[in-house]
Formats: C-alpha cells, sequence, structure tokens
C-alpha cells in the first residue's frame, strides 16, 4: 500500500517541508463465529438447571431464616411477658406495704 505524504513545517526552519509518511491499514473483518443450535439449547438448559437449583437453595434459607425469627420472637415475647408479670408483682407487693 502507498504510504500518503503530509507536508509539515517546521518552526526552526519555516518553510522547509518535512515529509512524514503514514501507512494505513485497513484490517480484515473478523469472521463470525457460528455455533450450532443444539449447542446453545444444551447450554441454555444447564444454565435453567442451575437457576433453579438456586432458587430452591435460597426457597429453603428464606424457610429457615423465617423460622429463626418466629423462635426469636417467641423468646423475646415470653421474656417481656416474664418481665411484665415481675413488674406487676413488684407494683402489687408495694400496694399491699403502703396499706399497712
Amino acid at each position: 500500500m502507498a504510504a500518503s505524504t503530509i507536508p509539515v513545517l517546521a518552526e526552526e526552519n519555516l518553510g522547509d517541508p518535512i515529509d512524514i509518511q503514514v501507512d494505513i491499514i485497513h484490517p480484515e473483518p473478523v469472521a463470525a463465529v457460528a455455533f450450532p443450535a443444539a449447542a446453545i439449547v444444551r447450554t441454555q438448559a444447564h444454565h435453567g438447571e442451575a437457576i433453579r437449583g438456586i432458587q430452591e437453595h435460597l426457597l429453603g434459607t428464606t424457610e429457615a431464616i423465617e423460622k429463626i425469627t418466629r423462635n426469636h420472637e417467641r423468646q423475646a415475647r415470653v421474656k417481656i411477658e416474664q418481665q411484665l408479670a415481675a413488674v406487676q408483682e413488684s407494683q402489687q407487693s408495694q400496694a399491699i406495704r403502703e396499706d399497712f
């Protein structure tokens, strides 16, 4: 391929042209790669199975978290009820002492 010439003026020697040659390269287009449809369908099926497995795992994890949360809520409720009963009992005892 022929090189193009671009005249450029140098600042030190005004008027003296400098030849700069540039090679212009036109890359060849990359050939498209064709995948057989069967391979694509098989890959999608594998991905679908993997996604279903992940969903099942997440569902199981979610159920376990909900069960733990319910247990913690129940334990907190029992503790609060016990504390309330202790406060009420203390108030009743104090009221009885004040009556005497």
